[in-house]
């Protein structure tokens, strides 16, 4: 039976603004037909240093919302009439905070100006996380959202390497003072007995939560704005154009810290039988064979004397994927993602801060993923023993420029394991879309093992990485399982990423020892898709023998 005896409680619907911006609040508000009300001051009690502003605003809707109108249309009664659009925010500003609580419509012109980060904050302080009713996350870059909903038990709180909470419903962790749940998204929501100009002692309570440090820290991944970040976002391009323009590969092969890093998104990068691209800037432009690099970037900066910090927007990109047939050309930083040293990332052409939990979730999942050194055995990389191999076995050998090291690796060790090759071989990613698209299901199948080989560094193991997810997905819509180019179908239990270090001088010994963290999220994002399908993963690192100590 309901408890009519319980004292009502009022919902708070609380955004974060800046002190700063209540002005500028204000007059966009009015714009919007928003008017300030006078209050009764009488009613104001335990302020604690906080003043309160009423904008309310009953602007005429004479014709009804959309679906006002639609209905009318199919009603022998006419349902528009003279309606009104309702909203109201409460702006409740103290000398170093404010917070504005919405009714109405008025949350929906709160997006310029509210702190994003508020009500994951909250929740952090305030939610017990270990009864959750109800969480999103997104993973790194926006790809993916999930939902997980649990109204009858309180769950805990589930989100994995890569991923972000961005909303929660959970119990608050003191029911007496904060009301018994509370939902955190963008904003934060209470239900509280105060009055709306009695809640000053609450809001006052927040501000001492809030810079209370003494924490959970959920992982955190935010959109830079381009407006209000600008300046922030211009430094963070003159970072990017200098680790371009210092990159050595032998640094970053060397050694065991590697910051800052890259990872070329090879699923961009659609593989046919042979990789070209053509890089673009100023009206100068230039084709290349082979995979895209941080190296080829440098070379085409200094043959087309380009000031990369003057023109690292400019720089566009276009690949082949047919017979002389070219992508649109696009940024280059749609195709680059790229870590600072101070929390700062680049993802799909965005550029956002995370905080130190997002890589500690990230280690913590990543570490679940099983590695195997191969220093001694045949697995080990050479290039004078391919080059011999290959001279050995005149049917692989062809006498080019550009040496398939890759490829004379891919047989040798298919003979060692008794593997098939697939690599080079190619096939449609839609077979509806007239070919049009081609990619490597993988480069070796033994059993129903499948290998997936790239030479290089971190920022190449890329197209490795890429090249598993794509195939993954293929088997996901296969029901588990994906054709292969001879037109056989196969339902894998294993994959390997086969991963040749071309110039580092030591083992990696934990994954401590690789700090790519674009590297390490999208292993531990394949991983975690692997699990979905009962596929299991499996990294080989492989070292070149005359260098690996």
């Amino acid at each position: 039976m309901k408890n009519t005896n319980r004292q009502p409680t009022y919902d708070y619907n609380i955004y974060k603004i800046s002190v700063d911006n209540v002005d500028v609040f204000k007059e966009f508000l009015e714009e919007r037909y928003f008017r300030e009300l006078k209050l009764r001051d009488e009613l104001i009690r335990d302020a604690e240093g906080f003043s309160f502003s009423l904008m309310f605003c009953d602007k005429d809707n004479h014709r009804g919302t959309p679906w006002v109108q639609l209905l009318s249309k199919c009603s022998e009664e006419d349902l528009i009439q003279d309606l009104k659009i309702y909203g109201a925010v409460l702006i409740c500003k103290s000398d170093t905070s404010c917070y504005v609580i919405s009714y109405g419509n008025a949350h929906f012109y709160l997006s310029n100006y509210c702190d994003y980060n508020f009500g994951i904050k909250i929740a952090e302080r305030l939610v017990d996380l270990n009864s959750i009713k109800a969480q999103q996350n997104v993973s790194h870059g926006g790809k993916l959202s999930k939902t997980h909903i649990d109204y009858l038990r309180g769950s805990n709180l589930v989100y994995r390497g890569g991923e972000i909470p961005t909303y929660i419903k959970g119990k608050s962790i003191n029911e007496n003072e904060w009301g018994e749940s509370i939902n955190c998204g963008i904003s934060a929501q209470f239900k509280w007995k105060e009055g709306p100009l009695e809640i000053g002692k609450k809001l006052k309570l927040i501000d001492d939560v809030l810079n209370n440090n003494d924490i959970v820290s959920l992982p955190r991944l935010i959109p830079l704005n381009n407006d209000t970040d600008y300046d922030k976002i211009e430094s963070l391009y003159k970072k990017l154009s200098k680790a371009i323009d210092e990159y050595n590969s032998d640094d970053q092969s060397g050694e065991l810290v590697n910051v800052p890093s890259f990872y070329l998104v090879g699923t961009k990068l659609v593989q046919n039988d042979s990789i070209r691209f053509k890089l673009s800037c100023n009206h100068k432009y230039k084709k290349y064979d082979g995979e895209l690099s941080i190296i080829a970037i440098k070379e085409f900066i200094k043959d087309k004397e380009i000031d990369i910090y003057k023109d690292i927007k400019n720089i566009k990109l276009s690949v082949e994927y047919g017979n002389d047939q070219w992508t649109n050309y696009k940024p280059l930083t749609e195709y680059l993602e790229f870590v600072t040293d101070d929390n700062f990332c680049l993802r799909g052409s965005k550029w956002c801060s995370f905080n130190n939990a997002y890589l500690e979730q990230v280690m913590r999942d990543v570490s679940k993923v099983k590695f195997i050194n191969h220093t001694d055995d045949e697995w080990v990389y050479s290039k004078t023993d391919l080059l011999k191999f290959a001279n050995e076995n005149n049917s692989i050998y062809v006498s080019q420029n550009y040496i398939q090291y890759e490829t004379y690796y891919n047989i040798k060790l298919a003979n060692y394991l008794g593997a098939k090759v697939i690599h080079p071989e190619t096939v449609p990613i839609d077979e509806d879309a007239n070919n049009r698209y081609k990619y490597e299901v993988c480069d070796l199948i033994l059993g129903k093992s499948m290998y997936f080989v790239k030479i290089g560094q971190p920022s190449d193991f890329a197209y490795a990485i890429d090249q598993a997810a794509l195939t993954l997905s293929k088997i996901q819509n296969g029901h588990g399982k994906v054709k292969l180019p001879n037109k056989t179908m196969i339902e894998p239990n294993e994959f390997h990423l086969v991963l040749i270090y071309e110039n580092r001088k030591t083992i990696v010994k934990s994954w401590n020892d690789i700090y790519s963290i674009n590297f390490l999220i999208h292993i531990s994002d394949l991983k975690q898709s692997l699990d979905t399908m009962n596929i299991s993963l499996i990294i080989d690192f492989v070292y070149d023998g005359d260098i690996i100590s």
